[in-house]
């Protein structure tokens, strides 16, 4: 109901001047009845209309249109799109910055950078473990600081002794979804882009990528499944033409075809990638497309071993590889610099 009040209050808001002021008020005093009130409303509606109805061509600037049915809104459509880079380092600590300098960025004393990727906030990041579980989550979710960052066991539920080995961006410019797509009439076929586990008593398997691109739980999801007393040693992006370069604690390299390995349509095994003896185990991998991509480690001997498709020849998945030394063991993985992320288009 418009009460005297109502005017009285209205009148305070609008004047601009004492004058004005009892002006307005002296009006109300006059219009004390219920149609006089309502003639004051019409006539300020009908001049909101004269000064504001007439827009160019008679549009409205805001414009108003009945929609069917409920309006539903994703936590997505909330979040402000921007490109950011993400960190992870060895020890398990993550961040988010709009761009970061892998040669200048703070971490903790002694930790190194693992993993260094580029995307929307708007887009998903997947941290692979080394038990075989990937741990989704959106790019916005991960803390943005200029420090050394965050525990990742503050957002997921790693288990003892699992940690992340890699991380890899999911953004459409990074890793297209039209290229990681499995053909529903071949789900066993891999698409152009997928994923490429090897783990530590030998084995390997390479599977689909899309089911991670939805956030998942703090329990992650599986990617694979080693065998008991075994964890996944190397996860990566391949297309499937590429050269597997692994190297065993006791001496032996395998050097062979990626696309040797089987893809499988859900987390698993694998296939034998490299016959160890029961005291060896992989100590690590990677995929190379030339000569110049090469696998350093440091042996118990000293000095180091350069491990290329430059020195070791292509040859079948399963056997027992090259022995690429006569004595001694692996102690150490010499690991390549991390660069910073490509530009986004």
């Amino acid at each position: 109901m418009i009460t005297k009040q109502h005017f009285c209050t209205l009148a305070i808001s609008k004047s601009k001047n004492v004058a004005d002021l009892a002006g307005r008020t002296a009006r109300i005093e006059i219009v004390d009845d219920a149609k006089g009130r309502w003639a004051i409303v019409k006539h300020e509606i009908e001049e909101l209309a004269r000064t504001f109805g007439k827009l160019p061509n008679n549009k409205r600037k805001t414009l108003i249109e009945a929609v069917e049915g409920e309006v539903e809104y994703s936590a997505e459509d909330f979040i402000v799109a921007e490109d950011n880079h993400v960190l992870v380092t060895a020890d398990g600590w993550v961040k988010r910055q709009k761009e970061i300098n892998p040669e200048t960025t703070r971490l903790r004393e002694g930790d190194r950078i693992l993993s260094m990727v580029a995307g929307s906030t708007r887009a998903t990041i997947v941290f692979f473990s080394n038990f075989g579980t990937a741990y989704s989550a959106r790019i916005i979710d991960i803390p943005a600081t200029t420090g050394c960052g965050e525990p990742i066991q503050k957002f997921f539920k790693l288990k003892d002794g699992e940690k992340v080995i890699t991380a890899i961006s999911l953004d459409d410019r990074v890793l297209p979804a039209k290229l990681t797509k499995i053909d529903e009439k071949k789900p066993d076929a891999a698409p152009k882009l997928h994923g490429l586990a090897i783990t530590s008593d030998g084995y390997s398997l390479r599977f689909g990528l899309d089911a991670y691109r939805e956030v998942s739980t703090k329990s992650g999801r599986r990617y694979a499944r080693p065998s008991e007393g075994a964890s996944v040693t190397f996860a990566s992006i391949i297309s499937g033409d590429e050269i597997i370069i692994a190297a065993s604690q006791q001496r032996r390299a395998m050097v062979c075809k990626a696309g040797e390995i089987n893809f499988l349509s859900g987390p698993g095994k694998g296939v034998l990638l490299i016959k160890l003896d029961k005291t060896d185990k992989l100590m690590a991998a990677i995929t190379a497309t030339g000569d110049r991509e090469t696998l350093t480690v440091k042996m118990s001997t000293g000095g180091e071993q350069r491990l290329n498709t430059g020195r070791y020849k292509v040859v079948g998945r399963g056997g027992r590889g090259h022995e690429f030394v006569s004595r001694g063991q692996v102690i150490e993985v010499i690991l390549e610099p991390v660069p910073a992320p490509q530009p986004l288009a």
